[in-house]
């Protein structure tokens, strides 16, 4: 069994001081560890012994004072120092503080004033890890919190919050909308075993979330079956159609590819538009990024209206992507309080949208390429 007294490394250049604080020690109820003179000595002691305390005389012998020997031992170690010296000077005073000791203990002592000294370094090294840990676990709980705003609300957004402690609703005069679900979502439902079904969403929407950061769109929420997007927010840009028509198209042949080897085929409708809507944050226990307008129930409307495997889009949304895409008239959808809107189907990528598409996946393999290896 190890002893559970506390241990003390002295470090003092005379032997007959040295040998009465070491009874004085063992009185007091205290382990000499060991006795040593020079500077040298103390910190190859303190690095193997590692005692609980070192009781420092300033002046010891050897090319190396007790203050740089402190210093080198509080660069390595964690171990609470007590100064024994005759020296009163300010000079030596102020370099001992630079060391920040547990206490300064002037000689001669009595054993009264070394016990005192002994017992308030011990007790201010304590507090001081005590701090130390609750700091780090406090600093640990900051991290967790900040990676889970970062998961919930874009980084625009949780910078903004960080910086001024709320977020403030914004006005977007365009954005795009993207609306997606699946055809016969119901009978899959009923079909499967709820832990399959979520397995199967779960991958599905991962991939979603990958394409959709690839082109720097803005996931805003998913409710069942639906997967809902937004481009041009938080941050302003001026291609959020374009991006958002890509990403749809992307989103379909993952799903193609994916029903070639899957058990359940999937088949994707998209509805989209593009105009202007408010943004903001709501609630106060679960934070919720979203967005409200008109144009977000077109765009609703849009998806409503589509068909499987298709890209329904409106006339706003058609007029900014047209030099981009071959696209389908389809007619006219009454909307209640904003008349008629024209819809398009997306049919193919023009040059122009390939050449976009590509210089998207070498920035992608860009970055991948840039990643420090693990």
């Amino acid at each position: 069994m190890g002893s559970n007294k506390i241990k003390i490394l002295i470090a003092e250049d005379e032997f007959i001081i040295a040998m009465d604080i070491k009874k004085i020690l063992e009185k007091l109820g205290y382990e000499v560890t060991s006795y040593v003179s020079k500077g040298v000595d103390v910190i190859s002691k303190a690095d193997i012994e590692k005692p609980d305390l070192i009781l420092m005389d300033i002046m010891l012998s050897g090319s190396i004072s007790g203050i740089e020997a402190a210093e080198i031992i509080k660069s390595r170690l964690n171990i609470p120092i007590v100064y024994l010296t005759a020296l009163t000077d300010e000079e030596t005073l102020q370099k001992a503080k630079v060391t920040e000791p547990g206490a300064y203990l002037l000689k001669p002592f009595d054993e009264r004033a070394l016990h005192s000294a002994i017992e308030i370094a011990l007790y201010k090294s304590q507090m001081e890890t005590q701090l130390r840990l609750k700091t780090k676990e406090l600093e640990e709980e900051k991290e967790k919190t900040d990676e889970l705003l970062h998961h919930i609300l874009p980084e625009d957004i949780v910078n903004e919050y960080k910086h001024i402690g709320f977020i403030k609703p914004r006005h977007y005069e365009t954005v795009t909308i993207l609306f997606t679900d699946f055809e016969g979502f119901r009978d899959i439902t009923n079909s499967l075993p709820p832990g399959e079904l979520i397995k199967e969403l779960n991958e599905i929407f991962s991939c979603f979330d990958s394409i959709i950061d690839n082109y720097g769109l803005e996931k805003l929420k998913t409710l069942g079956d639906t997967y809902m997007i937004g481009g041009g927010l938080p941050k302003e840009s001026n291609d959020h159609a374009l991006r958002v028509i890509c990403a749809a198209i992307e989103m379909l042949e993952y799903l193609e590819n994916r029903n070639k080897s899957s058990k359940i085929k999937w088949m994707m409708r998209a509805g989209v538009n593009t105009g202007s809507v408010v943004a903001g944050v709501v609630g106060t226990n679960k934070f919720t990024y979203d967005i409200w307008g008109d144009s977000v129930n077109i765009a609703s409307r849009m998806e409503n209206s589509s068909v499987p495997n298709k890209i329904n889009i409106s006339g706003t949304t058609y007029k900014l992507i047209r030099d981009y895409f071959e696209c389908e008239y389809r007619g006219k959808l009454n909307v209640k309080g904003k008349g008629q809107e024209d819809m398009y189907f997306i049919k193919e990528m023009k040059p122009a949208a390939v050449g976009f598409v590509n210089e998207i996946r070498s920035q992608k393999t860009t970055k991948e390429t840039d990643q420090p290896a693990i």
